[in-house]
C-alpha cells in the first residue's frame, strides 16, 4: 500500500471495536468511529471501508442501515456468517484474541481469520496492515475455531473466577496461582494438551477426588468437577488406545 489510506468508518464501541480503532489509525486509516448500535452520528456513504464491531445480534441491523456502498463491508464477530450481511461487496475480519479496554494487546501479533466474496485482495491488505498473521477461512470453520475459542478462552477464565472465590473464602491471595496458570500455558507451546495434562482425574485417583468433592459448597460447583473428571479421564483412555 505504500503511503495510501483509506477512508475507514468504524461502528462500534465496546472492546473489539476500541482496540480496532487504535490499529487502523496506527495503520494510517483516516478513522471515523460512529458509536455503537444506538447512535446519533450518521453512517457516510463514500467510505472505503466499514468494520461492524457490535454485538452479534446488531450485526444485521447495522449492515442494513449502511446499505448498498461501494467500499467493504466487514464484521469482526467469530461465529455470524458473512452472509448477514446484505452488500454485495462484504467479508469478515475476525481477530482470535480476548479484548479488554484499557488492556493493552499488540495487534501485530493477534490472528486474523478474514472471508469475503467481494474485494478479498483489499481485505487482505487491510487485515496486513493491522497484523502478522493473516489467514482466509470461511464461516462454517470460523464457526468451530469461535467454539474453539469459547472453551479455550472464556471457559478457562471461568475456572479461574471460580478459583478466585474458593480461595478468598480461606483468606488465600489469588496470586498464589499465577506460577501454575503461566506454567500450565507455557507447556502446551511444546507440548500437546493431551502430553501436558495431571491432576488425579488422569489416574482416576477416587480417594482424592471424593475428598475434593466433598469441600464444595455448591450442587453445580460438584457437578462440574464430576463432569470435567469424567472428560479428562475419559480424554487419557482414548489418548491411551490410541
Amino acid at each position: 500500500m505504500g503511503t495510501r489510506t483509506y477512508r475507514t468508518v468504524l461502528i462500534g464501541r465496546g472492546n473489539v471495536a476500541s482496540h480496532f480503532l487504535e490499529a487502523l489509525e496506527d495503520a494510517g486509516h483516516q478513522v471515523l468511529s460512529v458509536g455503537g448500535r444506538n447512535r446519533t452520528q450518521p453512517i457516510p456513504k463514500d467510505a472505503d471501508l466499514y468494520v461492524i464491531a457490535v454485538t452479534d445480534s446488531a450485526i444485521q441491523s447495522v449492515a442494513a442501515e449502511i446499505g448498498d456502498v461501494a467500499g467493504l463491508v466487514v464484521h469482526t464477530a467469530g461465529s455470524v456468517a458473512m452472509s448477514v450481511l446484505p452488500q454485495r461487496n462484504r467479508g469478515v475480519l475476525y481477530p482470535l484474541q480476548t479484548f479488554t479496554k484499557g488492556q493493552p494487546v499488540d495487534m501485530l501479533q493477534v490472528p486474523l481469520f478474514i472471508e469475503s466474496d467481494g474485494d478479498i485482495s483489499f481485505l487482505r491488505e487491510v487485515a496486513g496492515q493491522i497484523s502478522n498473521c493473516v489467514t482466509e477461512m470461511d464461516s462454517n470453520r470460523r464457526r468451530y475455531l469461535h467454539l474453539a475459542a469459547v472453551f479455550c478462552c472464556n471457559f478457562t477464565n471461568h475456572m479461574y473466577r471460580i478459583t478466585e472465590d474458593m480461595l478468598a473464602r480461606h483468606a488465600i491471595p489469588f496470586s498464589v496461582m499465577l506460577p501454575l496458570i503461566d506454567e500450565t500455558a507455557r507447556k502446551v507451546h511444546t507440548l500437546s494438551p493431551a502430553q501436558a495434562q495431571t491432576g488425579p482425574a488422569v489416574r482416576w485417583n477416587e480417594e482424592v477426588m471424593q475428598a475434593q468433592i466433598s469441600l464444595l459448597e455448591r450442587e453445580e460447583l460438584r457437578q462440574l468437577y464430576q463432569l470435567i473428571s469424567k472428560s479428562i479421564h475419559y480424554d487419557k483412555l482414548q489418548s491411551t488406545e490410541d
